[in-house]
C-alpha cells in the first residue's frame, strides 16, 4: 500500500494526462469531495469530470501541469505547495497559479481535495 504522500505524488504526476480525467478516475471515490475554494465544489468522479469538461469548453484548458514545490504529510492528510500551469490543446499557456492544497487519503484513494489560491489570478486568465 502506498503512503499518502506517494498517492498524492502519483496523482499529481498523472494529472497532466487528458486534463486530469484518468487521474480522477483512478484515485477518486464515488464520494470524493473536490473543493477549489471560491470557484467550485464537486462530489464524486462524474461531477469532477464534468467540471474538467466545463473548464475545457469555457476556458480552453486542455492540460494541467502540476509542479510540486513542497509536500508534507500529517497522517492521512497531505499538504502541497504547487505551481499549476494551464495549457490549451496547442500547448500554449493560458496561465499559472500558485496553490496550497490539502488531500485527505483513505487507503490509496483521495477522499477529499481542497485547493486554496488567489481567485483573481484565475479570473484574469479566464477573462482573456
Amino acid at each position: 500500500m502506498p503512503t499518502p504522500t506517494e498517492t498524492v505524488s502519483a496523482f499529481c504526476a498523472t494529472f497532466l494526462e487528458d486534463g486530469g480525467r484518468p487521474a480522477v478516475r483512478r484515485w477518486f471515490t464515488p464520494n470524493t469531495r473536490w473543493v477549489n475554494e471560491g470557484v467550485s465544489v464537486t462530489n464524486g468522479v462524474e461531477e469532477a469530470i464534468a467540471m474538467i469538461d466545463g473548464l475545457e469548453t469555457s476556458m480552453g484548458i486542455s492540460t494541467v501541469h502540476i509542479d510540486m514545490l513542497a509536500i508534507a504529510a500529517d497522517g492521512s492528510r497531505v499538504l502541497t505547495e504547487r505551481l499549476d500551469r494551464f495549457e490549451r490543446a496547442d500547448g500554449s499557456e493560458i496561465g499559472r497559479v500558485m496553490i496550497m492544497g490539502i488531500f485527505e487519503i483513505e487507503g490509496d484513494k483521495i477522499v477529499e481535495w481542497r485547493d486554496y489560491f488567489d481567485v483573481t489570478a484565475v479570473q484574469k486568465f479566464s477573462a482573456g
